[in-house]
């Protein structure tokens, strides 16, 4: 009888991801969106949306990385967006994974191009017009994210490895040329967990403990502080300027009857199979481009509204279906009926 009590009293090894500290997002956003609504220039309204259109496209990204994480089936302490200062030293991190082994920093790029890193180490985009563009190096800027880490805590400098991860799935990556330090670390982000578990497989490290991963999950969580970057402090001269918009007295309320307006698109939204702008129209959702991407049916269910922006936004949903209950995931599926090539989101029938 003590050998079941002291079996069933054994505490359960930690066998999955733990999402330890999550992105604080949308401040900033809603600041530059607000901006927008001052009557500034054209020009400077036009740099305001390219800002936007940059945090909402590196959101994005990171949400693919996210996905990957949690999903990894391993165990892990996740720490999504540290901002770690030491002095004059500051790293924004934007994913810091505890595994079993090491401790993995991660830099995310969505450039929605196609990357090559050549054999001097320089990283290339290829822009849309075909034209070729140096970008900073993004492997340079995680190696002092590494440094910084290790300044403060010293006694996991031979734990600490490097990711740089790229999160646009249809674009081509292309390191053969590149230097082999920079090869080593560079990956997608559908390739992050493998990427992962070849480290642990090649790795002569012990094993940290439960307690270790969550003692220094929490080391770098209590180090952690908001970042003071502003991005609307810019555009604060402009508002000094600005002309102040008159108030307009309120139109009495009409007395035709109430029809249902249709729901308004808040946030420009592109099709994740070809990048086309999408729009809501009388019969749905659809891509403008016309790519064959159903983006607001499963298997003849139609998704609400709040499924269709989740999915865009890389988070899964569930729905019911004429097979069941069904989870939806963020991930295109190529499928083939009577010679036609459709596109449309994975799914997963859940097990009764």
């Amino acid at each position: 009888m003590g050998i079941f009590k002291n079996l069933f009293q054994k505490k359960a090894k930690l066998d999955s991801p733990v999402m330890h500290k999550e992105k604080k997002s949308g401040t900033q956003l809603s600041a530059l969106e607000q901006l927008l609504q001052q009557g500034l220039p054209e020009e400077v309204q036009e740099q305001i949306r390219q800002d936007i259109s940059h945090i909402k496209s590196g959101d994005y990204g990171e949400n693919q990385v996210k996905f990957a994480l949690q999903n990894s089936y391993m165990p892990m302490y996740i720490l999504h967006d540290v901002y770690l200062k030491q002095n004059d030293l500051t790293a924004q991190i934007d994913f810091l994974v505890i595994t079993r082994k090491l401790i993995l920093v991660t830099e995310c790029k969505n450039y929605s191009s196609d990357l090559q890193i050549d054999k001097s180490g320089q990283f290339i985009i290829t822009r849309k017009d075909g034209k070729k563009q140096c970008v900073p190096d993004p492997a340079e800027q995680n190696r002092r994210h590494l440094e910084l880490i290790c300044r403060i805590c010293p006694e996991l400098k031979k734990r600490c490895f490097s990711a740089v991860v790229f999160t646009d799935s249809h674009s081509i990556l292309n390191a053969e040329q590149a230097p082999e330090a920079i090869r080593k670390q560079v990956v997608k982000a559908d390739k992050l967990v493998s990427f992962i578990r070849n480290l642990h497989e090649t790795s002569r490290l012990s094993d940290f403990s439960d307690a270790d991963m969550k003692k220094y999950a929490d080391f770098f969580l209590d180090r952690h502080t908001e970042n003071p970057v502003d991005y609307t402090a810019k555009y604060r001269k402009y508002l000094e300027s600005a002309p102040v918009p008159a108030k307009k007295k309120p139109s009495p309320a009409p007395k035709k009857k109430p029809v249902p307006a249709r729901p308004q698109k808040t946030e420009k939204l592109f099709c994740p199979h070809c990048k086309a702008d999408i729009a809501k129209g009388a019969y749905g959702w659809y891509c403008s481009k016309k790519c064959g991407m159903k983006l607001d049916k499963v298997y003849g269910t139609v998704l609400t509204d709040e499924q269709v922006s989740a999915l865009l936004n890389g988070k899964s949903t569930r729905c019911i279906t004429k097979s069941g209950n069904t989870t939806v995931f963020p991930e295109i599926e190529e499928n083939r009926y009577q010679g036609k090539i459709s596109f449309q989101w994975k799914t997963m029938l859940q097990k009764s």
